[in-house]
């Protein structure tokens, strides 16, 4: 009886699974370097076996965790198997195939333009690496829509934000609509992290990533969360990445169901899908049985998720018929 019943819930957990995987969605959270999977990852250590990198120091298994501080470590390794342009190019292309395999019908890329002085890299053949890899899946007929955000980490310092934010000022207005905003990325642990927060707010940006400390028990946080809520700021959810990163101690207590019960914008996103062993199908899984959200109100949270992308109305009004489109086979 018990083996039984273990094979019913595996095959309910199966059969949820798949209906996300077919469900459309819009991924507005992922980091190009970051998202690169296991496969691709071989593919790069093969071209450079001096390095010595494992799998298991990119990625972050099912069931392991690591602290923030690992997490951006994991990073450094991961930057020292894509110094070329050449490397670029692959990753950006696998990225797109592997979101569009997993139902995914318009993807936010994000990346910080990186120059390398080993391979003459510079950080604006970066930006056209990733913009080429992007063309070329159109080109292939790839069913998934993908724009550009360039970001800027914050804590290489202002210098080096304004160089990146004249870049992206050149290529918003040279890429033909592909480049369509800014990411401020970075360390959320930081001192005065309560003050920056506040002046980041009071721009107020068009989406938060994560949200993790918005609503935290420190003093000022009613003061924030008031702020976002006033705005109406979209905030993109990212689960995995929060649970595995161990800035967010359990599943269940996880911010998003504070913002969704009052009602905010929300986005489900993998923010590093390679580094944190997922994909966005998983995600929405997760947040539903977490939450015991139905089929119908996932249904809602993907599709409201158009709202809140870039891309301009025209591709909003796109997205929406598209999805319109799919949603009979899904429920029949």
């Amino acid at each position: 009886m018990a083996a039984e019943r273990d094979r019913d819930r595996d095959s309910d957990s199966e059969r949820e699974l798949r209906f996300y995987r077919r469900l459309p969605k819009a991924e507005l959270h992922a980091h190009l370097n970051g998202c690169i999977s296991s496969a691709t990852m071989k593919k790069l250590m093969a071209q450079k076996p001096n390095l010595q990198i494992q799998n298991g120091m990119t990625v972050i298994d099912k069931g392991k965790k690591r602290t923030l501080d690992e997490c951006f470590q994991m990073f450094q390794i991961i930057y020292q198997v894509t110094t070329r342009t050449e490397d670029i190019l692959l990753i950006t292309k696998d990225v797109i195939k592997e979101f569009a395999d997993d139902g995914v019908k318009y993807l936010e890329l994000r990346s910080t333009p990186r120059e390398e002085n080993s391979t003459g890299m510079t950080k604006r053949m970066y930006v056209e690496t990733v913009l080429e890899g992007i063309k070329q899946c159109q080109e292939e007929g790839l069913d998934i829509d993908v724009r550009l955000l360039i970001a800027i980490n914050r804590r290489d310092g202002p210098e080096v934000a304004k160089q990146t934010v004249k870049l992206a000022e050149e290529f918003l207005l040279s890429s033909d609509g592909v480049v369509v905003g800014l990411d401020l990325s970075g360390d959320p642990t930081i001192a005065n992290q309560e003050e920056e927060t506040k002046i980041l707010l009071g721009l107020p940006p068009d989406r938060i990533g994560h949200g993790t400390y918005l609503n935290s028990t420190a003093a000022g946080s009613e003061e924030i969360v008031s702020l976002v809520q006033q705005n109406r700021i979209p905030i993109e959810f990212c689960m995995t990445s929060n649970i595995k990163s161990q800035t967010v101690p359990s599943c269940d207590k996880h911010h998003f169901g504070y913002w969704y019960n009052m009602g905010h914008p929300a986005v489900l996103c993998t923010d590093d899908k390679g580094v944190f062993a997922t994909d966005l199908s998983q995600e929405y899984e997760l947040v539903a049985k977490t939450f015991n959200l139905t089929q119908s109100q996932m249904w809602d949270l993907s599709y409201e998720s158009i709202n809140y992308i870039f891309a301009s109305n025209a591709v909003k009004s796109k997205l929406r018929e598209q999805w319109c489109k799919l949603k009979p086979a899904l429920f029949d």
